[in-house]
């Protein structure tokens, strides 16, 4: 029996590629039994429009919400999926950073991991962003004596299970991704898999100035008192 898989995309603001994302994330997965969620995260231009294009589409699902940042969004699209039936939820963002084509090496593969992360590869990324996570990997190797190469990568398959078990520890946080890592980490029940990286080309960054700084530090304190 083919894998039931539930795919769940946060968007904000990506009215430009939007569309490419979702039609080529279709075309690559028709041979898989999957459900793609779209969460438009209060978007301020076109993307509400643009998804609206694919609803028709039957294996997509269309959240419209309020704003309440990538995080919480993503953890909006977790709690949906584990209401149906699936056997694993794969994340993924909107900004067509990651190659669609990569999906099959997590899609095509039975894991004996509860978590399987894209570990960028050569990520295109600006130089802030990279310090955060290098710090952030060394804030988590400090205070739960596990190494995290890419915790907060937004490219990963999760065991149904293993979510749903760990669900009401990370649903109110802002970096949900980085914590379901740790304990996955803690339970020697993670997997890296390399994945090429692209700059970003379009879109918003939702988290930027004195923003990126609040969220760094929010983020951290969470990492150090989370148990």
């Amino acid at each position: 029996m083919r894998k039931k898989i539930f795919i769940i995309i946060p968007i904000y603001n990506e009215e430009k590629i939007i569309e490419k994302v979702v039609s080529e994330l279709i075309s690559k997965t028709l041979v898989f039994n999957i459900k793609i969620i779209l969460i438009n995260d209060g978007s301020k231009d076109e993307t509400k429009k643009k998804i609206e294009r694919f609803r028709d589409n039957e294996n997509i699902i269309i959240i419209n919400k309020q704003n309440e940042g990538h995080g919480k969004t993503i953890s909006c699209g977790y709690k949906y999926a584990l209401k149906y039936d699936c056997d694993y939820i794969f994340q993924m963002d909107s900004d067509d950073q990651f190659y669609i084509n990569d999906i099959e090496q997590f899609l095509r593969k039975d894991f004996r991991e509860n978590l399987i992360i894209g570990k960028r590869n050569k990520r295109k990324d600006k130089l802030i962003r990279l310090i955060i996570t290098n710090l952030m990997k060394f804030i988590i190797l400090i205070f739960h004596g596990v190494l995290v190469k890419d915790a907060n990568s937004p490219f990963r398959l999760i065991k149904k299970s293993f979510l749903a078990e760990n669900i009401n520890k990370i649903e109110n946080s802002i970096i949900p991704n980085v914590l379901i890592s740790i304990i996955a980490a803690k339970d020697k029940s993670l997997k890296f898999i390399s994945v090429d990286h692209k700059e970003r080309q379009t879109g918003e960054v939702s988290i930027k100035k004195w923003k990126l700084l609040y969220f760094c530090l929010k983020s951290l304190n969470e990492i150090i008192y989370f148990k």
